[in-house]
Protein backbone atom coordinates (compact mmCIF):
# COMPACT_ATOMS: atom_id res chain seq x y z
CA UNK A 1 0.00 0.00 0.00
CA UNK A 2 1.00 3.64 -0.46
CA UNK A 3 1.00 6.03 2.52
CA UNK A 4 0.10 9.69 1.93
CA UNK A 5 0.60 11.53 5.24
CA UNK A 6 -0.46 15.09 6.02
CA UNK A 7 0.15 17.37 9.02
CA UNK A 8 -3.45 18.41 9.62
CA UNK A 9 -7.07 18.05 8.59
CA UNK A 10 -7.21 20.91 6.04
CA UNK A 11 -4.25 19.57 4.04
CA UNK A 12 -5.66 16.04 4.30
CA UNK A 13 -9.05 17.14 2.93
CA UNK A 14 -7.46 19.22 0.17
CA UNK A 15 -5.37 16.25 -0.99
CA UNK A 16 -8.44 14.02 -1.02
CA UNK A 17 -10.41 16.57 -3.05
CA UNK A 18 -7.59 16.78 -5.59
CA UNK A 19 -7.38 12.98 -5.82
CA UNK A 20 -11.19 12.77 -6.18
CA UNK A 21 -11.03 15.20 -9.10
CA UNK A 22 -8.36 13.08 -10.79
CA UNK A 23 -10.01 9.68 -10.33
CA UNK A 24 -13.53 10.96 -10.95
CA UNK A 25 -12.46 12.99 -13.96
CA UNK A 26 -10.80 9.95 -15.53
CA UNK A 27 -13.92 7.83 -14.96
CA UNK A 28 -16.27 10.44 -16.39
CA UNK A 29 -14.05 10.99 -19.43
CA UNK A 30 -13.59 7.27 -20.11
CA UNK A 31 -17.03 5.89 -19.28
CA UNK A 32 -19.36 8.82 -18.60
CA UNK A 33 -20.13 7.59 -15.07
CA UNK A 34 -18.39 7.59 -11.69
CA UNK A 35 -19.15 4.81 -9.22
CA UNK A 36 -17.99 5.21 -5.61
CA UNK A 37 -18.45 3.13 -2.46
CA UNK A 38 -18.31 5.39 0.58
CA UNK A 39 -17.03 4.63 4.05
CA UNK A 40 -19.17 5.14 7.13
CA UNK A 41 -18.11 6.20 10.60
CA UNK A 42 -17.07 9.65 11.75
CA UNK A 43 -13.74 10.06 9.91
CA UNK A 44 -14.96 10.75 6.34
CA UNK A 45 -17.83 13.13 7.16
CA UNK A 46 -15.57 16.20 6.85
CA UNK A 47 -14.60 15.08 3.34
CA UNK A 48 -18.23 14.52 2.36
CA UNK A 49 -19.20 17.98 3.58
CA UNK A 50 -16.34 19.48 1.56
CA UNK A 51 -17.43 17.58 -1.54
CA UNK A 52 -21.01 18.77 -1.10
CA UNK A 53 -19.85 22.40 -1.28
CA UNK A 54 -18.19 21.89 -4.66
CA UNK A 55 -19.57 21.79 -8.17
CA UNK A 56 -19.30 18.27 -9.57
CA UNK A 57 -21.01 16.01 -12.10
CA UNK A 58 -23.34 14.63 -9.43
CA UNK A 59 -25.88 13.53 -12.01
CA UNK A 60 -23.32 11.07 -13.42
CA UNK A 61 -22.00 10.00 -10.01
CA UNK A 62 -23.55 7.07 -8.12
CA UNK A 63 -22.70 6.68 -4.45
CA UNK A 64 -22.97 3.34 -2.68
CA UNK A 65 -22.31 2.65 1.00
CA UNK A 66 -19.64 0.10 1.82
CA UNK A 67 -21.19 -1.17 5.03
CA UNK A 68 -24.14 -0.58 7.29
CA UNK A 69 -25.50 -1.31 10.74
CA UNK A 70 -28.73 -3.29 11.04
CA UNK A 71 -30.77 -0.21 11.98
CA UNK A 72 -33.38 1.90 10.14
CA UNK A 73 -31.85 4.15 7.48
CA UNK A 74 -32.71 7.29 9.48
CA UNK A 75 -31.38 5.93 12.79
CA UNK A 76 -28.63 7.99 14.50
CA UNK A 77 -26.20 5.06 14.05
CA UNK A 78 -26.97 4.60 10.35
CA UNK A 79 -24.15 5.22 7.89
CA UNK A 80 -26.76 6.23 5.35
CA UNK A 81 -28.03 8.95 7.66
CA UNK A 82 -24.51 10.29 8.25
CA UNK A 83 -23.75 10.36 4.52
CA UNK A 84 -27.11 11.87 3.58
CA UNK A 85 -26.77 14.62 6.19
CA UNK A 86 -23.15 15.30 5.21
CA UNK A 87 -24.12 15.91 1.57
CA UNK A 88 -27.40 17.72 2.31
CA UNK A 89 -28.74 19.77 0.57
CA UNK A 90 -26.71 18.53 -2.41
CA UNK A 91 -29.04 16.15 -4.35
CA UNK A 92 -26.69 13.17 -4.71
CA UNK A 93 -27.62 9.63 -5.77
CA UNK A 94 -27.10 7.26 -2.83
CA UNK A 95 -27.72 3.53 -3.08
CA UNK A 96 -28.41 2.41 0.49
CA UNK A 97 -28.71 -0.97 2.16
CA UNK A 98 -32.41 -1.81 2.60
CA UNK A 99 -32.46 -2.49 6.33
CA UNK A 100 -36.26 -2.43 6.23
CA UNK A 101 -36.19 -5.92 4.66
CA UNK A 102 -37.10 -8.82 7.00
CA UNK A 103 -33.61 -10.27 7.45
CA UNK A 104 -29.98 -9.14 7.06
CA UNK A 105 -29.38 -11.85 4.49
CA UNK A 106 -32.20 -10.39 2.38
CA UNK A 107 -30.58 -6.95 2.51
CA UNK A 108 -27.16 -8.36 1.57
CA UNK A 109 -28.58 -10.29 -1.39
CA UNK A 110 -30.54 -7.24 -2.56
CA UNK A 111 -27.46 -5.02 -2.37
CA UNK A 112 -25.32 -7.49 -4.29
CA UNK A 113 -28.01 -7.69 -6.98
CA UNK A 114 -28.17 -3.90 -7.35
CA UNK A 115 -24.38 -3.61 -7.48
CA UNK A 116 -24.30 -6.12 -10.35
CA UNK A 117 -27.18 -4.35 -12.10
CA UNK A 118 -25.62 -0.89 -11.90
CA UNK A 119 -21.92 -1.69 -12.31
CA UNK A 120 -22.50 -4.56 -14.75
CA UNK A 121 -19.81 -7.22 -15.34
CA UNK A 122 -17.32 -7.10 -13.79
CA UNK A 123 -18.83 -5.04 -10.95
CA UNK A 124 -15.90 -2.65 -10.69
CA UNK A 125 -16.11 0.50 -8.57
CA UNK A 126 -14.01 3.42 -9.74
CA UNK A 127 -13.26 4.21 -6.11
CA UNK A 128 -13.84 2.51 -2.75
CA UNK A 129 -13.28 4.45 0.46
CA UNK A 130 -12.47 2.45 3.59
CA UNK A 131 -11.57 3.15 7.19
CA UNK A 132 -9.41 1.42 9.78
CA UNK A 133 -11.09 0.61 13.09
CA UNK A 134 -9.49 0.55 16.52
CA UNK A 135 -9.38 -3.26 16.26
CA UNK A 136 -8.05 -3.30 12.69
CA UNK A 137 -11.42 -3.85 11.01
CA UNK A 138 -12.41 -2.19 7.74
CA UNK A 139 -15.90 -1.73 6.31
CA UNK A 140 -17.78 -4.17 8.57
CA UNK A 141 -15.17 -6.88 8.13
CA UNK A 142 -14.38 -7.40 11.81
CA UNK A 143 -11.84 -9.83 13.28
CA UNK A 144 -13.30 -13.30 13.64
CA UNK A 145 -16.39 -12.72 11.49
CA UNK A 146 -17.57 -15.06 8.76
CA UNK A 147 -17.40 -12.39 6.05
CA UNK A 148 -13.61 -12.55 6.13
CA UNK A 149 -13.82 -15.97 4.49
CA UNK A 150 -16.23 -14.98 1.72
CA UNK A 151 -14.77 -15.81 -1.70
CA UNK A 152 -17.64 -15.12 -4.11
CA UNK A 153 -20.49 -12.97 -2.77
CA UNK A 154 -20.18 -9.21 -3.34
CA UNK A 155 -22.06 -8.38 -0.14
CA UNK A 156 -22.69 -10.29 3.05
CA UNK A 157 -23.77 -9.97 6.66
CA UNK A 158 -22.68 -11.36 10.00
CA UNK A 159 -23.33 -10.77 13.67
CA UNK A 160 -20.60 -8.66 15.27
CA UNK A 161 -20.26 -9.37 18.98
CA UNK A 162 -18.49 -6.12 19.82
CA UNK A 163 -21.22 -4.12 18.05
CA UNK A 164 -24.01 -6.33 19.47
CA UNK A 165 -25.88 -6.34 16.19
CA UNK A 166 -25.76 -7.68 12.64
CA UNK A 167 -23.59 -5.72 10.22
CA UNK A 168 -23.86 -5.57 6.43
CA UNK A 169 -20.73 -5.20 4.33
CA UNK A 170 -19.14 -5.42 0.93
CA UNK A 171 -16.55 -8.18 0.67
CA UNK A 172 -12.93 -8.69 -0.34
CA UNK A 173 -13.92 -10.12 -3.78
CA UNK A 174 -15.71 -6.85 -4.61
CA UNK A 175 -13.06 -4.58 -3.07
CA UNK A 176 -10.32 -6.31 -5.06
CA UNK A 177 -12.04 -5.43 -8.35
CA UNK A 178 -11.98 -1.66 -7.73
CA UNK A 179 -9.91 0.71 -9.83
CA UNK A 180 -8.87 2.61 -6.69
CA UNK A 181 -9.07 1.85 -2.96
CA UNK A 182 -8.36 4.55 -0.40
CA UNK A 183 -8.11 4.17 3.36
CA UNK A 184 -9.08 7.33 5.24
CA UNK A 185 -7.42 7.36 8.67
CA UNK A 186 -6.98 10.05 11.29
CA UNK A 187 -5.66 10.20 14.84
CA UNK A 188 -2.55 8.78 16.54
CA UNK A 189 -4.35 5.57 17.52
CA UNK A 190 -4.50 4.57 13.83
CA UNK A 191 -0.74 4.92 13.24
CA UNK A 192 0.24 1.52 14.72
CA UNK A 193 -2.23 -0.21 12.41
CA UNK A 194 -0.89 1.71 9.42
CA UNK A 195 2.68 0.80 10.37
CA UNK A 196 1.69 -2.87 10.54
CA UNK A 197 0.02 -2.69 7.12
CA UNK A 198 3.12 -1.11 5.60
CA UNK A 199 5.33 -3.75 7.22
CA UNK A 200 3.44 -6.45 5.32
CA UNK A 201 1.24 -7.81 8.10
CA UNK A 202 -1.85 -9.72 7.00
CA UNK A 203 -3.27 -10.81 10.37
CA UNK A 204 -6.11 -8.27 10.66
CA UNK A 205 -8.93 -7.33 8.26
CA UNK A 206 -7.69 -3.97 6.95
CA UNK A 207 -4.29 -5.46 6.09
CA UNK A 208 -5.90 -8.09 3.87
CA UNK A 209 -7.38 -5.57 1.42
CA UNK A 210 -5.94 -5.74 -2.07
CA UNK A 211 -6.73 -3.96 -5.31
CA UNK A 212 -6.03 -5.74 -8.56
CA UNK A 213 -5.45 -2.64 -10.69
CA UNK A 214 -3.45 -0.32 -8.43
CA UNK A 215 -2.01 -0.45 -4.89
CA UNK A 216 -4.41 0.80 -2.20
CA UNK A 217 -3.61 4.26 -0.82
CA UNK A 218 -3.71 5.37 2.82
CA UNK A 219 -4.55 9.03 3.43
CA UNK A 220 -3.56 9.82 7.02
CA UNK A 221 -3.22 12.76 9.35
CA UNK A 222 -2.66 12.65 13.12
Amino acid sequence: MELHAFPDEPSWVEALLTAWDEVGGEALHARGEFFVALSGGSTPSVLYRALARREWAWGATRLFIGDERWVPHDHPQSNHRMIYESFYPRPVQIERWKTELPKPEDAAADYARRIKQVLRDPPRFDLILLGIGSDGHTASLFPGTTGLREKEALATWHYVDVARMPRLTITYPLIDLARQVWFLATGPEKKPWIDRILSGATDFPAARVTCALTPPKIFYHP
